[in-house]
């Protein structure tokens, strides 16, 4: 379970003073706290997407989570840089931001900067939700029937399951999901944003403040998708 930022402050507080420092290594220890605080607080934010993966019932492969990766922290002068991001080659690139943002369909749907434009379904669409159903399906059978124990992802598994059983024509199912999904979009989950606003927000801002020991000013930029 992701720690509030609360917790991580006082652990890297707690953690200065375990080393301890004299008035002339001051500034190198306040330099290791900074520098535990991002690293622990890049590790944490990851733990907070999983959960809101998971409460959103968004979790198939598992790559949004686990593809998700936190760079070493850069300090460059008085600066300290914290890169998290997908690798630019991995799927969870190209389409972390729908799951995130939403897209709107054809005939409803969120209101996103995303949108489909046209119900007609190509090819790699209905091949990728064929998978999907196949593998969602495959591991509904394994859970039984739905229960109120189960969360959202096995649930949805278990629904997929029986919907796979009843017809068995993959392809025309698949496609059948497809063109539903254009039509009703891709509901916004947030999970991306909403961990930002957990990890980085104020009182982040406040908590690197306090192991500094002055006001400072957190930027979080949107390239190469990294946060």
């Amino acid at each position: 379970m992701a720690k509030s930022v609360k917790q991580l402050q006082a652990e890297s507080l707690a953690y200065l003073d375990s080393i301890g420092a004299s008035q002339q290594g001051f500034s190198e220890s306040v330099s290791i706290g900074i520098q535990k605080l991002l690293e622990d607080s890049g590790v944490n934010f990851v733990l907070k997407v999983q959960e809101n993966l998971a409460q959103s019932g968004s979790i198939d492969t598992g790559a949004l989570g686990e593809e998700l990766v936190v760079n070493p922290v850069e300090i460059t002068g008085d600066t300290f840089t914290l890169s998290i991001g997908y690798p630019t080659e991995s799927q969870a690139a190209k389409y972390y931001d729908f799951v995130n943002k939403g897209v709107k369909g054809t005939r409803g749907g969120p209101n996103s900067q995303y949108a489909f434009k046209k119900e007609t379904v190509g090819g790699p669409m209905q091949f990728a939700i064929a998978k999907w159903l196949r593998r969602n399906a495959s591991a509904g059978r394994t859970e039984d029937a739905p229960r109120k124990d189960q969360n959202k992802v096995q649930r949805k598994r278990v629904r997929l399951s029986k919907m796979v059983d009843q017809n068995k024509r993959l392809k025309s199912l698949a496609y059948a999901v497809s063109v539903s999904i254009k039509r009703k979009g891709i509901k916004k989950t947030g999970y991306l944003d909403k961990a930002i606003k957990f990890s980085f927000g104020k009182e982040f801002n406040d908590a690197v403040a306090k192991v500094l020991g002055r006001e400072v000013v957190i930027n979080i930029r949107n390239g190469n998708n990294s946060k």
